[in-house]
């Protein structure tokens, strides 16, 4: 089941995001008004949530590429089932004194045997 990713405004309403967004206000104010270092809180304040949003889209869209790749791996293996179902039932031979007859042995399994 594909996971679907929140937007910006939807991952501020959720209890992390909101908890987020206030440290990153305060990390902001306490390095401008206090520190009066701008960009120690443009790092904190502005890239740390950024970049953890932009992790967390980035996983978000490997999921659904493994997702996507199981579906066409599940594709194909019942395309490759339905084709060998029907490929053997043509191949068949109607004698019905093959089921009686044993076979002979056959290379691997004399190469099991070794």
């Amino acid at each position: 089941m594909p996971h679907d990713p929140l937007s910006p405004s939807d991952a501020l309403r959720t209890p992390i995001g909101a908890a987020l967004a206030a440290l990153s206000l305060l990390a902001l104010t306490y390095s401008v008004v206090i520190v009066a270092e701008l960009l120690l809180g443009v790092l904190i304040g502005v890239g740390l949530p950024v970049g953890l949003y932009l992790s967390y889209r980035t996983l978000a869209v490997f999921d659904s590429i493994a997702d996507a790749a199981q579906r066409v791996a599940d594709t194909r293996e019942r395309e490759a089932d339905g084709a060998s179902r029907v490929g053997s039932a043509t191949e068949r031979e109607p004698d019905s004194d093959r089921d009686s007859a044993p076979s002979p042995p056959s290379d691997r399994v004399r190469e099991r045997e070794r």
